[in-house]
């Protein structure tokens, strides 16, 4: 079994988390406080909930953590597409970079719903 460290999704998601810390970091205060904090956090979460899935040992436990990574990447790829519709900066890369990392998300998740308990 891999170690989260090896993981894909995990290393992948850990890179973006700390690129949009970086650029929201350069935000004025409001920016920060408002959109900058949400996206931060539902960055971090994906991360965080990856690795919550991983030291699960029941289906169900692995599912709900892995479902809810998904869903932080959806909403962390929302907040990315506000932030640049208010011309707030962020590495150009970002956004494709979470759109990249959507179907692993899905292939492991698909993964992880035929394996056996």
């Amino acid at each position: 079994m891999e170690t989260i460290k090896e993981l894909h999704i995990f290393r992948e998601s850990e890179n973006i988390s700390d690129s949009i810390w970086k650029d929201v970091l350069n935000w004025d205060l409001f920016c920060r406080d408002t959109i900058g904090k949400e996206l931060v956090n539902s960055i971090d979460s994906v991360n965080a909930s990856i690795a919550e899935s991983h030291s699960h040992r029941s289906r169900h436990g692995r599912m709900h953590y892995l479902y809810t990574a998904r869903g932080l990447l959806f909403k962390t790829l929302v907040l990315v597409e506000k932030a640049s519709r208010r011309e707030l900066s962020l590495v150009p890369e970002v956004r494709s970079a979470v759109e990249r990392l959507l179907p692993h998300i899905n292939e492991y998740i698909a993964q992880a719903e035929r394996a056996p308990d």
